[in-house]
């Protein structure tokens, strides 16, 4: 009984972290919902249908295997949409907050950041060595606000590998 109770204490402990990062985009949500409209959807099930049941002829080029192999290191997704009304905008000082209680609180670190004509996006990770782990996106528009966050095992050399891809693509392209 003793050896069950230490090891679901551990268990709960490695979750922790992803937990709090939940915790903090749901209750940004719920700031929102009587001026916006908010939803939220759990796509992990899909990411693994995706990744697992499709197969890489699916896809219209040959990054196809290199899009499933992504997939299936994505274990769970959490989409998060806030929607502004007409009158209402999401106040960037709102998604300035969200990040910076992102990074203090949960031990989120920068990863990525856009702006772009008053969008932004911003990525941050908490990871081991290599490996990206949690990661959460918040991509922000005027009257638009959606925050992806998600586990993966996907390490940032698929991710530069990823972008030489792209990067031989255009050059060829180009040609």
């Amino acid at each position: 009984m003793k050896r069950c109770i230490i090891i679901s204490s551990f268990l709960l402990l490695g979750a922790m972290p992803a937990l709090c990062q939940q915790k903090y985009l749901k209750s940004f949500q719920r700031e929102y919902y009587d001026k916006a409209n908010t939803f939220r959807m759990g796509l992990g099930f899909l990411i693994k249908i995706g990744g697992n049941m499709i197969p890489a002829s699916a896809f219209d080029n040959e990054d196809g295997v290199i899009i499933k192999r992504m997939l299936r290191k994505v274990s769970s997704m959490k989409l998060y949409v806030i929607s502004a009304d007409d009158s209402e905008t999401i106040d960037s000082k709102d998604v300035h907050r969200l990040k910076q209680t992102l990074i203090r609180k949960s031990g989120l670190e920068p990863l990525l950041e856009i702006r772009d004509k008053g969008s932004s996006v911003y990525m941050l990770n908490k990871g081991k060595g290599d490996e990206l782990g949690n990661v959460v996106m918040l991509i922000k528009d005027e009257k638009e606000l959606v925050m992806l966050h998600f586990h993966t095992s996907m390490l940032m050399s698929d991710i530069q590998d990823l972008i030489d891809r792209s990067l031989t693509k255009n050059e060829k392209a180009a040609q």
